[in-house]
């Protein structure tokens, strides 16, 4: 089942639901991004968390973002069909309206506004919260955003279980 929503627990315990168009990037946070999300808090906001208890960056379209205690199958269970644009990098499969290749006349243009890319981006992608980059291709970011939709249409379809 689609959702146009997404529940998510922040590193406090607040529960918070969201517009899922608002949703940018979602990312997985390992043990170094958890320390370094610590450590970043503590220094700039004096903020202290407990890094064991946040799983999940979610990126917003005002570039915005939010740690959670949610899994990516946590999401996936409130039926947000999720997109892999490579490096662990996530968005809403229903946010995404087109990809185009990404040129070297890009990377150029972003280095000019003093961007370091990091990686290699072959892709962009076109969401209802901003523009992503992808390693994926288009092609792959486009089937694998059928293949989330359909998955999720199915889901929406089967019979649900009596309970009784």
């Amino acid at each position: 089942m689609a959702s146009n929503s997404l529940k998510y627990t922040t590193h406090e315990g607040t529960e918070r639901t969201v517009p899922v168009d608002t949703v940018r990037l979602i990312r997985p946070l390992s043990d170094e991004d958890k320390a370094k999300a610590k450590d970043s808090l503590r220094e700039n906001r004096g903020i202290d968390i407990d890094p064991a208890r946040i799983n999940i960056r979610i990126e917003f379209s005002d570039k915005s973002s939010k740690l959670a205690r949610e899994s990516m199958d946590a999401f996936r269970e409130q039926g947000v069909g999720l997109v892999n644009l490579g490096n662990d990098r996530y968005t809403p499969a229903i946010n995404i309206t087109a990809a185009e290749a990404f040129t070297k006349d890009d990377a150029e243009r972003l280095k000019g506004e003093d961007y370091t890319l990091g990686q290699t981006f072959r892709a962009k992608v076109e969401t209802r919260a901003g523009t992503v980059l992808s390693s994926a291709t288009p092609a792959q970011v486009m089937d694998r955003r059928a293949k989330s939709l359909e998955i999720d249409q199915t889901a929406k379809s089967a019979p649900k279980p009596k309970v009784g």
